[in-house]
């Protein structure tokens, strides 16, 4: 997540309107990021001042002398009691219309502000669903690309095939190997187990019991892999491959386990 998609969070933050997956995402960015601290602060004063943003008005001094004197008028027309009267203060009609207008205005601003954050939240859930799509495209194109290639490669005149079945430590993997007249090899799997972290597969040419590295290469969920590489030139007339479980980026004499091997 950017730092933007961040920024993009305060406002709903500020009136509780983030759902509590986003919200404890922002709280822990919230901590390192001084900047977005600021933001929200400067946020939580706007929404807090929200009922009072209109001021009240005055009432002319006109309307002020006018209910003066009717008071004092009807004072002198009420007969003395030993009652003390209860002051009562005329309604400022004028100051009533400006709560008004704050609090319609305050309500305008929360609605308007919801609304950017709903749109907010379904441009999100857009672009989200955008970068399934296109990872679904690109996998998609990837393996059209692949079968192309061995498409390519089966068709070119003197292919050559080789097996490879797996050893005791992977009993049910199994991999193909197609290499042409140039060396140019393209490597198949299934029923390799998932490679721990730091870990990859390599393939292996053995030339007189010697073995040559060739690349590394990691599976997909089902064990599954393609891989191409170059068959180095002195392993092209008797060719042995295997594959061993090996650091990240390979190493070049084999240390690990072997999980294929083709016949000797």
């Amino acid at each position: 997540m950017t730092h933007q998609d961040y920024k993009e969070m305060i406002p709903a933050h500020a009136l509780s309107a983030l759902d509590a997956t986003d919200d404890r995402l922002l709280t822990v960015h919230l901590a390192d990021c001084a900047e977005c601290r600021r933001e929200l602060e400067d946020w939580g004063q706007t929404t807090s001042s929200l009922a009072f943003a209109a001021e009240p008005l005055e009432p002319s001094n006109q309307l002020r002398d006018r209910i003066l004197t009717q008071v004092r008028n009807e004072s002198k027309e009420v007969p003395k009691s030993n009652v003390i009267p209860i002051a009562r203060n005329p309604r400022n009609a004028w100051s009533s219309f400006g709560s008004l207008g704050a609090i319609a205005a305050a309500l305008l601003f929360v609605a308007l502000l919801l609304y950017v954050v709903l749109l907010w939240k379904e441009n999100r859930a857009i672009t989200n669903e955008a970068k399934q799509l296109r990872a679904e495209i690109e996998k998609t194109q990837k393996n059209l690309d692949t079968q192309a290639k061995l498409i390519q490669m089966f068709a070119k005149p003197g292919t050559q095939f080789a097996e490879l079945t797996g050893m005791p430590t992977a009993p049910n993997a199994s991999a193909k190997l197609a290499y042409d007249k140039t060396g140019h090899a393209m490597v198949m799997t299934s029923g390799l187990p998932t490679p721990p972290a730091g870990k990859e597969y390599q393939l292996w040419f053995i030339v007189g019991g010697k073995p040559m590295p060739g690349k590394t290469f990691s599976t997909d969920p089902q064990g599954k892999a393609m891989m191409e590489d170059q068959i180095p030139a002195v392993a092209m007339n008797s060719p042995v491959f295997a594959v061993t479980l090996e650091p990240k980026n390979g190493v070049p004499s084999p240390t690990g386990d072997m999980y294929l091997r083709s016949g000797s």
